[in-house]
């Protein structure tokens, strides 16, 4: 199956570069960035497909590239998630995460909703990394009848192709590969 819409987030290495008492290592596996361009995502997405990307501020740059080095060109901030609780970071206060929006070829028809707003207010889960649920229900008001993939899943949502280490236990590298061959 070749997806329309896909939803990634990866568990990013910060590489002791936060000034956060806890960082993502604390709390799963993490990678380096640069080994997730090894995933080819090109035989599982269909030639006209967006994808949105989770990431942080310290990020955000690796992340554009991962996204055009997947092969998707990036566009836009598609929502700011205000966690409604502030963590100390390495400039200043934060309390937001991004997801980023890259597309390839055309935006995926038919299009529901066009009035979908950027900024996003939640308060953030006692569960490290935990993302809110309505970022997802936006996409799918945006997309209602596409086919939706999730890569670094954590949970099962109906609708959708969810895939991640915690969730299945399967590799996501493994399964892209398995998926690229049509199993």
């Amino acid at each position: 199956m070749k997806y329309d819409i896909i939803i990634a987030d990866p568990p990013w290495s910060y590489d002791g570069k936060t000034c956060v008492a806890t960082t993502s290592d604390d709390h799963y596996d993490v990678t380096h960035s640069k080994d997730f361009h090894k995933l080819n995502l090109t035989d599982i997405a269909k030639d006209d497909s967006i994808l949105f990307m989770w990431c942080s501020g310290p990020v955000l740059k690796q992340a554009i590239e991962l996204m055009e080095a997947w092969g998707w060109t990036y566009k836009q901030i598609a929502f700011v998630w205000d966690k409604q609780r502030v963590v100390p970071g390495s400039y200043t206060v934060t309390g937001c995460e991004f997801v980023i929006l890259g597309k390839r070829g055309k935006i995926p028809q038919p299009r529901g909703s066009r009035n979908t707003r950027q900024l996003f207010s939640e308060k953030r889960s006692t569960v490290h990394s935990q993302k809110p649920e309505g970022i997802q229900k936006n996409i799918e008001e945006m997309f209602p009848t596409q086919n939706k993939l999730e890569l670094f899943a954590r949970r099962n949502r109906l609708g959708w192709t969810c895939t991640g280490n915690e969730l299945d236990g399967l590799d996501v590298f493994d399964f892209v590969k398995e998926a690229s061959k049509g199993g």
